[in-house]
């Protein structure tokens, strides 16, 4: 495996505002066939365009369900599964989740194809979306429960009502759930408020899973960019900017104006709202810097590490270009490394497995192959 250097002086070192291209990484990186990135730090297979394809063309013109399934699987060890009977609010059905045991634990492996949303909790146990609300599972005894107050201040739980007299609406009593780093709060998503105001924007709610107890804490649902090590969450407002909300009082400041490609850590804030350079703020003094180095042009997408000292970026030094460049920024000295494409091939993804460990998904142009390189950020080269 190669390891890229981040300061050491026999190595290539990192220059703020001009960072140095890298073509030959790949060809010493460590490679393996298909899309893989991490769950709890353990490497899972994605499904690829051809697997997609494939379930695709197998869906039942009568059911809608395809015969063939475009799940994740394990890297390593047996993928298994378990089933489960939801029997709450009405329903009364029995989901399947994938799993794979390690350290003599269970990891469930997300598995939208199965049709729910999959979150893991500190304590082994998880959260499941699923019609219109989310759902405690427990994997040890196969059990999901009901995990949401079925009634809050002046909303009740209901499957339909009709707004304003109009159309009866499904009422979202939660999803999209995002858990705090130090996994004491719950943000989520509702629309309960629809049966007061007939809106279907919805409000962000969190639940202190400590105490159970739940309030809405911001007006209107928008996407999780992330948290902070304050319990603070970074909501993407669209075309109005970048809002940070306190989980526990629900006071809100504006830190981004307009559209932008952002991403957050538990320590600063990336963001780019034109072209050439991009802002990091430290989000614990407010301080911020800006980067224009690395051949930086336009952000295609952005994420920072594990523990929040690198951003992975996507950049496209032409917007009218399929090609792209990976640079790797240190988020507090704004140090950076720039690496191309390899010859042929198109960057479709970076996640990262943990703190040092960056999962590049390429696709290569002619042939459509998937393959994933493990990039390490920093540390010596190997031989």
């Amino acid at each position: 495996m190669f390891r890229i250097a981040a300061f050491g002086t026999s190595m290539l070192l990192l220059a703020s505002g001009a960072a140095l291209a890298d073509a030959g990484v790949w060809s010493r990186a460590d490679q393996e066939s298909g899309r893989q990135a991490a769950v709890q730090g353990i490497r899972v297979q994605l499904p690829g365009r051809e697997e997609k394809q494939k379930a695709v063309s197998s869906i039942d013109p009568l059911s809608g369900r395809p015969e063939t399934r475009a799940g994740t699987t394990a890297v390593q060890g047996a993928t298994k599964t378990f089933t489960a009977k939801l029997t709450a609010d009405g329903l009364n059905e029995t989901l399947t989740f994938r799993f794979i045991e390690s350290e003599g634990g269970m990891i469930v492996l997300p598995s939208p194809d199965l049709g729910y949303e999959l979150h893991s909790l500190p304590n082994g146990q998880a959260l499941v979306e699923y019609a219109s609300s989310i759902y405690k599972l427990d994997p040890k005894k196969r059990q999901l429960s009901v995990f949401l107050k079925g009634e809050t201040g002046n909303y009740r739980k209901t499957k339909r009502t009709s707004a304003s007299g109009g159309t009866p609406k499904m009422v979202v009593w939660g999803q999209r759930a995002s858990v705090s780093p130090d996994g004491t709060k719950m943000l989520y998503w509702t629309t309960r408020n629809i049966t007061v105001t007939g809106s279907e924007d919805g409000e962000n709610w969190i639940k202190d899973l400590r105490t159970g107890a739940e309030k809405k804490v911001y007006g209107a649902g928008y996407p999780v960019l992330g948290w902070d090590a304050r319990n603070r969450f970074y909501l993407d407002l669209g075309d109005s900017g970048i809002v940070q909300v306190d989980s526990a009082s629900g006071a809100s400041a504006k830190l981004v104006s307009g559209f932008s490609i952002s991403a957050v850590s538990g320590t600063h804030l990336l963001s780019q709202v034109s072209d050439g350079s991009l802002n990091v703020r430290a989000l614990s003094t407010g301080q911020t810097q800006t980067f224009r180095g690395g051949g930086l042009n336009h952000l295609r997408s952005a994420s920072a590490s594990d523990d929040g000292k690198w951003f992975a970026l996507l950049n496209a030094p032409d917007r009218s270009s399929r090609v792209s460049t990976l640079i790797l920024l240190d988020a507090k000295t704004l140090k950076s490394r720039t690496i191309e494409e390899p010859a042929g091939h198109s960057i479709i993804g970076i996640t990262w497995q943990d703190g040092e460990t960056l999962l590049v998904q390429l696709r290569n142009r002619t042939t459509a192959e998937e393959s994933t390189y493990t990039v390490q950020v920093s540390g010596e080269e190997e031989a």
